[in-house]
Formats: C-alpha cells, sequence, structure tokens
C-alpha cells in the first residue's frame, strides 16, 4: 500500500511538472491543482481526491482540462478523470487545500452539486458555452426564421442532415446567440455530447501558442478540437491570411468531418466571398448547409425589446419610447440591446421615463443619422425598396442580383444627397458595407443618369415620396 501511494504521489509531482512546462494555467489555478492528490492511476483513469465540501462542479468547470492535457503528455495516452471527495478514502494524510473562494465561483455556469462521494465520468473540454443564449430566448422573425429552421432540425434530428452547417449576416444580427443555442440544446438533449464553442481568433491564438510551446502541445492542442463531438466556430472570416492556421483548421475539418461529427461555422459574409481564404476550405464550408441573417424588421425589432424588457424586469419605458427605439435603431440587434441598456439606466437614474427629445440627444450615436431635412438612411431604403417592390431586408442583404444590386446602389446614391452621414456611416447602415462599396455605387449612378432618363425618374419619384 505505501508503494503505491509513492507512486501515485511521484507520478501526480510529474503531471504537476508538466503542467507547469506545457499547460496554460495560471498560477492560482497550479497552486490549486497540486493541492489535490492523485489515489490511483488505472490505467484508463485517474482517481483524484479533492477537499470535502468543495463543489465538484466548480472543479470539473475550471479545472479538469488542465489535468488531462498534462496527464496525457506525461503518460503518452489520455485518461478519464474520476473526483473522489476526501473521506471517501482511508487516505488522508496529505493536506487539502483550501475550498475555492466565492468570488472565483460563476453563479451564472455552475451549480452546487448533491454531496457524492465518487463521481465517475469522461474527461469533457470546457464547452466555453454561455447558458444565457438559447433557443427559448431567441426572437424569430422574418430575417432569421429559416437559420433559426435549420438550427432546430440540426438539434432534433438523429443523423446528420448538413455537415456544415454555415451562418452568415453582419455583425450584431445574432450569429453568435445561434451558435450557443446550437450548443447549448445539443447539451441538454444528448448525453454525453462534448460541445466545444470557440471564435476562430480563439483557435488561431490556441494553434500558435501550441506551436510555441513545442514538444507535445501541438498533439494536445489536435486532440481538443478533434476529439469533440460538435465543433462551433465563430467568426471564421477571421482566419483569412492565416495561412499555417487555415492548413491545421483544414485538417481539423476533415478529421471531424470524416468521424462524423458536427461542425457549425459563421461568418460576415458567404463562404465564397472571404477573401484571402484557401479554396479548399472554402468549398468545404460550403458544402452543408447556409443560412443568412439580415437585419430585423421593425415588429422583430418591438418583440427583441419587450423580451428584454422582461428579462430585465424593467418597468419604467413607456410604449411610446419602445416605439421610438423600434423605429430608430435599425442596423443590428446589438444595436438595439445597446440602447435599450442606455435607455433603462437613464429611466432608472431618474426613476423616471425619459422623453423622446432626450433620447434623440443621447441616443444620437446609435440612431440612424439623420439630415437637416428630417430624412434618414432608413427613410430612403423602405421608400427605394417600395419603388422596386422588394424588401428593405433585401437591400441591407448580402443578395447581388441586377433585381437587389441595382436598388441598393440608387439607395446609397439617395443617402449621400439627402443626409449628412460619411461614407463610412452610409455603408454600415446597408448591411455593414464598407466606405468603398457606397462610392461605388455612387459612382455608378451617376455614370447611369447620362444615359437612362428612366433613372431620373425613379429619383425624383423616391425623393418626393421623400419630402411628403
Amino acid at each position: 500500500m505505501e508503494k503505491e501511494k509513492k507512486a501515485s504521489e511521484a507520478l501526480w509531482a510529474q503531471i504537476m511538472d508538466a503542467l507547469r512546462t506545457y499547460g496554460q494555467a495560471d498560477g492560482y489555478a497550479i497552486d490549486f491543482i497540486s493541492g489535490l492528490r492523485l489515489v490511483e492511476d488505472t490505467g484508463t483513469r485517474l482517481i483524484i481526491e479533492y477537499p470535502e465540501g468543495l463543489m465538484l462542479a466548480w472543479l470539473e468547470l475550471n479545472y479538469s482540462e488542465y489535468i488531462e492535457n498534462a496527464a496525457a503528455h506525461v503518460l503518452k495516452t489520455p485518461r478519464t478523470l474520476e473526483f473522489v471527495e476526501a473521506g471517501a478514502t482511508k487516505q488522508q494524510e496529505s493536506p487539502a487545500p483550501a475550498p475555492c473562494p466565492a468570488a472565483m465561483v460563476k453563479p451564472e455556469t455552475v451549480q452546487a452539486s448533491p454531496r457524492r462521494n465518487r463521481i465517475s465520468r469522461c474527461i469533457r473540454v470546457q464547452s466555453n458555452l454561455n447558458a444565457d443564449y438559447t433557443f427559448d430566448n431567441y426572437v424569430v422573425g422574418s430575417s432569421n426564421h429559416f437559420a433559426y429552421a435549420a438550427a432546430q432540425a440540426l438539434v432534433n434530428s438523429e443523423v446528420r442532415l448538413y455537415n456544415p452547417l454555415f451562418v452568415y449576416g453582419n455583425s450584431g444580427l445574432g450569429k453568435t446567440h445561434l451558435l450557443h443555442a446550437i450548443g447549448n440544446a445539443l447539451r441538454s438533449r444528448r448525453d454525453n455530447v462534448q460541445v466545444l464553442y470557440v471564435t476562430s481568433e480563439q483557435f488561431t491564438n490556441a494553434y500558435i501558442e501550441a506551436i510555441r510551446k513545442r514538444g507535445d502541445a501541438l498533439e494536445v492542442f489536435r486532440r481538443k478540437y478533434r476529439k469533440v463531438d460538435v465543433l462551433l466556430i465563430d467568426d471564421v472570416q477571421f482566419m483569412a491570411r492565416a495561412d499555417k492556421t487555415q492548413e491545421e483548421f483544414f485538417h481539423t475539418f476533415n478529421a471531424l468531418f470524416e468521424s462524423g461529427k458536427q461542425i457549425v461555422l459563421s461568418a460576415d459574409c458567404p463562404a465564397n466571398q472571404i477573401t484571402n481564404m484557401d479554396d479548399r476550405l472554402k468549398t468545404r464550408f460550403s458544402q452543408g448547409m447556409t443560412v443568412e441573417l439580415t437585419a430585423p424588421c421593425y415588429e422583430m425589432r418591438m418583440a427583441i425589446l419587450r423580451q428584454k424588457m422582461l428579462k430585465w424586469k424593467q418597468n419604467l419605458l413607456s410604449e411610446e419610447v419602445i416605439q421610438f427605439l423600434a423605429r430608430n435603431i435599425t442596423q443590428s440587434v446589438r444595436a438595439l440591446e445597446g440602447a435599450l441598456i442606455r435607455t433603462s439606466t437613464i429611466a432608472s437614474f431618474s426613476n423616471s421615463c425619459p422623453s423622446i427629445a432626450f433620447l434623440r440627444e443621447n441616443l444620437a450615436d446609435l440612431m440612424n443619422k439623420r439630415s437637416s431635412t428630417g430624412i434618414s438612411i432608413a427613410d430612403i431604403q423602405k421608400s427605394v425598396a417600395s419603388e422596386f417592390g422588394i424588401r428593405v431586408d433585401d437591400i441591407n442583404g448580402r443578395r447581388r442580383t441586377a433585381a437587389i444590386a441595382h436598388p441598393r446602389q440608387i439607395a446609397m446614391y439617395l443617402a449621400r444627397q439627402h443626409t449628412a452621414c460619411s461614407l463610412q456611416d452610409i455603408g454600415a447602415a446597408f448591411g455593414g458595407r464598407d466606405h468603398g462599396t457606397v462610392l461605388h455605387a455612387m459612382r455608378t449612378i451617376e455614370e447611369k443618369l447620362h444615359s437612362d432618363p428612366s433613372l431620373r425618374d425613379i429619383l425624383e419619384r423616391v425623393s418626393e415620396a421623400l419630402a411628403c
């Protein structure tokens, strides 16, 4: 027994050395883990003793991955972890670490577990999922109903309907919320499913760090990303120009796809429009289901505001104020939420509902900018959409057919003529496009005016409608 104890202590010391050398844990994490005690290595799992009274969920959430990675480096093969509460065994000679400080516990992600003496489970990567982002609080409207339906089908199906699911749309339209909702739903409906959410920046940084550390760090990195059941990568367009990262992700994608694992990706544009992205990746991104998120309509904006007010228990804002926000904050869901937070804070400080005039002044940076004539970009978009019989969402979307691109260019041209907005502001209001796109639209319309009399008639009709 004494010999086995010394062997366990020696192995734990090796694991701690590996953690300090190759791990990504901070000083506090290393101090805490070193105070745990390895009871036994069975050959397939490590039995680790933790202090009595410590929340097991907190231990698993914060330190399981560190221990697994370090153990894999030492033992050359992965182990599952089995945590044993102190007192469940007779071996209590080693001092136990102090319970975790209350400040370190994240109440929104950790729930106290019932007192359990022995828990055995396969090691899981930290999912990085935000528990607040679910399907239950995802407001569905015309701008996202297809993406929502695709996500629901993915979660509810026992087979891979499409792989990958590729979600694209401008910043602030709910891509991140949808990815987290998929991950949270899968974890709640399927036992032992391993889900990992990361941004492309986090993936890139982790890959660079693995290369920098050398040794087995790259193998540990690959095992982490290629063993999951569901990989969710946000803002994949930021991998562009990072050739080595793209190469690594190409092989990660193939490994997951070939083993039947689900991949969900998001970007700010369709896969084939991501500049400086390897064509092999573009092809793979496009081989499954591609869905688009566009700017929310007025009714959807109202629903989002009311949902947030209910969640925040905000009852100081009048219906007039809510309608004002829904009419004037149209760029994105994120901007809409920001406007509501600011308005709610103002109302809370004053214990009264702010006036519309006050909001016009204090939300000017979030609102669609207006000229001295009171015409906004949103007004122009609506008038142009009405003239051509299309939707405002089409004008702000990514479709480039002539039936959409021409009205979009007219709307950009009129926005420059009738408002004081900069090229950057106009581009942002048209689905997050850059100033070069707006400049191109203006030049195109100006050239066509010389040869197309009907275009001048269209501009005059829309301008008259705006003046009414």
